[in-house]
């Protein structure tokens, strides 16, 4: 009874999400292309000729020339484990210094007097609680977290990579992208 109601059924199980450092929460679920878009309407994207590619660490334009977005070097080491340094250039941040100029008019949630406005790195520092109170005005952006938070990962920072999470967090996460489609009307 009631089985006309159910659209659609899924499998979600542990198996990791994927291998890549560039995949995090915010890009998997798509609210990080909201954000971008975010970023690329200011004045001063527009003026610099800044799209919301710019502010994708996987695209040419925005992301650091020296790690390739990554925030750090693969070192390899022959016959020990590879080792991870802090991208020199970026200082692990992703970006070109340029890209890092450009602003939303919005503060951190332990903004100090002073602070000025958060740069794309420091959104993707943010976790998904702190950005639901800095984007708190903002109903897209909102909406597009809501299945982050609705699975119970509002701990976890918008940028972290996808492999860093454990096999539950990449269930939960797995979960809240299918949320994300159905809210959309994808399923």
């Amino acid at each position: 009874r009631g089985a006309d109601h159910i659209d659609e059924v899924v499998f979600v199980d542990q198996t990791p999400i994927g291998r890549t450092t560039r995949s995090n929460p915010a890009s998997y679920i798509g609210a990080f292309d909201v954000i971008r878009e975010r970023f690329a309407r200011l004045g001063e994207s527009r003026e610099r000729g800044y799209t919301a590619g710019t502010f994708s660490f996987n695209s040419g334009t925005g992301r650091c020339p020296i790690c390739s977005g990554n925030g750090f070097e693969h070192v390899e080491m022959q016959f020990l484990s590879d080792v991870y340094l802090r991208c020199p250039d970026c200082d692990g941040q992703r970006y070109r210094p340029e890209v890092l100029e450009v602003r939303l008019n919005h503060r951190h949630p332990d903004a100090k007097p002073g602070d000025v406005g958060l740069n794309v790195a420091d959104i993707l520092n943010l976790t998904v609680a702190q950005a639901a109170q800095v984007f708190a005005q903002e109903r897209d952006v909102l909406r597009a977290l809501q299945p982050i938070a609705d699975v119970g990962l509002d701990y976890v920072k918008l940028g972290q990579p996808v492999p860093t999470l454990s096999g539950g967090e990449a269930q939960r996460l797995k979960l809240a992208g299918y949320l994300a489609e159905a809210a959309k009307g994808g399923s």
